[in-house]
């Protein structure tokens, strides 16, 4: 098997203050630079989820407006689910041998161009082109600014970064409904192109902004890499010959690794999981619990936003435990299991919210832990087609499967067995990051890594 070399500790020496002492002017704008490169990621990923549910969150209304199907509306949506999650695979190798700024800001100003024009388009061919070839390009954003993220953190903070990061598809998945709903009450719900030309225009203009001012590798920008900076606690090692050729590193360290495979499985897991919960739960609380639209529509919203504050107490995790995130994900996990057992015979109003609630951050929680173990133990020239392979599993898998597999199981039996299956899902999800906890301990080190 092969993995990142392990990086040797190097006693309590701090190689950062060693670079901050003999290059203090480019020490500055390094730091200086790596504040506007996470403001680019985060508020690039918040517009990208306002320019891709769009279809989704109006799809009932266009249904009706233009005399279509169910099912027609379920090919449209399963069109971009399937490229979407192609493309995280194929646009990370493209992401990896590209321009970061660059790519990142033409993928999210075409998704915008795309969001625009889908609100002119009652075709159902060509509508289904489109949300084909928006799930293609939004695959772009994900390892784009993930790649940024880790190209400008060490080992230390890379985990915090990603973690707060990751409240960002929170951010904007709540956000885009809101907006929606403030739109159409302003243009009337008759004219629900405003629904994608009004984010479609916001999001365009700030690609524009993002061309100019996004960041690139920081040795790119003649700011030295996080090895020059940080030394051995900068970035994940490759063993063999560093010099390799891509394809040659991406074979040894994605494609034939157990632990990128392991993570990928577990990525698959965590989705099944999600969308397990997320995808029934108004069938589960509303038919079974005896629970009304307006209370479980409730504890939907309840599970996303408070997996945003959820993020940042995993962000302090990832920083006071920065290698040991396989550990923190394990023990999340063990308590979804418990949750989505009181969930199911759970009557009461209040405490569903709290369990919702909970269940979204430790959901979101470990599913943040497989992006920073994907990017702390695989080598920086190979992160963005290793975090697209790993998100393949996802999309392709996870979310298939929960589609699949929940209603089937609820039909053939009942919703207890369905909802004890997606708990013992959790717990088999725990054991898999447990498997990894040796190796992180021993190939990621922090020792020398400074907190700026």
């Amino acid at each position: 098997m092969s993995h990142p070399t392990l990086i040797e500790a190097g006693g309590d020496h701090d190689a950062s203050a060693d670079f901050r002492r003999k290059h203090p002017e480019t020490f500055a704008r390094y730091l200086a630079r790596r504040k506007t490169v996470f403001l680019v990621a985060y508020v690039g990923y918040v517009c990208a989820y306002l320019v891709r549910n769009n279809f989704k969150l109006t799809s009932e209304a266009l249904r009706l407006a233009n005399g279509w199907s169910l099912t027609q509306v379920g090919l449209i949506l399963t069109a971009f689910t399937v490229t979407y999650g192609f493309g995280k695979f194929i646009m990370g190798m493209v992401v990896d041998r590209t321009s970061l700024r660059k790519t990142f800001a033409l993928a999210l100003g075409l998704s915008a161009c795309l969001c625009i024009t889908l609100g002119f388009i009652s075709s159902l061919p060509v509508l289904f082109a489109a949300m084909l070839l928006l799930g293609l390009i939004q695959g772009a954003l994900a390892p784009a600014s993930m790649t940024m993220i880790a190209n400008w953190y060490p080992n230390k903070t890379r985990g915090a970064g990603i973690a707060i990061w990751n409240t960002s598809q929170n951010l904007g998945g709540a956000g885009l409904p809101l907006i929606i709903t403030g739109l159409l009450g302003w243009a009337g719900p008759d004219n629900l192109a405003v629904a994608f030309w009004a984010p479609g225009a916001v999001v365009l203009a700030v690609s524009f902004l993002f061309w100019r001012i996004g960041g690139d590798r920081p040795e790119v920008e003649n700011l030295g890499t996080l090895d020059d900076i940080y030394g051995a606690a900068g970035s994940p090692r490759e063993r063999g010959e560093p010099t390799a050729s891509y394809w040659s590193l991406v074979r040894r360290e994605v494609f034939t690794s157990r632990v990128i495979l392991t993570l990928a499985a577990i990525n698959a897991m965590l989705y099944f999981l999600r969308f397990g919960i997320l995808n029934w739960m108004p069938a589960f609380l509303g038919t079974e619990m005896g629970f009304t639209r307006a209370q479980y529509s409730m504890a939907f919203s309840s599970l996303e936003w408070i997996a945003i504050p959820g993020s940042f107490l995993f962000a302090w995790l990832s920083v006071a435990l920065p290698n040991r995130q396989s550990l923190v994900g394990c023990l999340g996990l063990a308590v979804l299991a418990g949750l989505i057992v009181f969930y199911m015979g759970n009557r009461n109003y209040p405490l569903l919210l709290v369990t919702a609630g909970l269940m979204g951050m430790l959901v979101y929680g470990p599913q943040l832990i497989v992006n920073v173990l994907t990017l702390n133990l695989v080598p920086l020239r190979a992160a963005g087609v290793a975090v697209g392979f790993v998100g393949l599993g996802g999309y392709l898998v996870g979310e298939l499967c929960a589609n699949l597999v929940m209603p089937f199981l609820a039909e053939r039996f009942n919703w207890t067995a369905s909802l004890t299956f997606l708990a013992g899902i959790a717990v088999a999800t725990g054991l898999l990051y447990l498997s990894l906890r040796a190796y992180e301990a021993k190939t990621v080190r922090v020792a020398g890594a400074s907190k700026p």
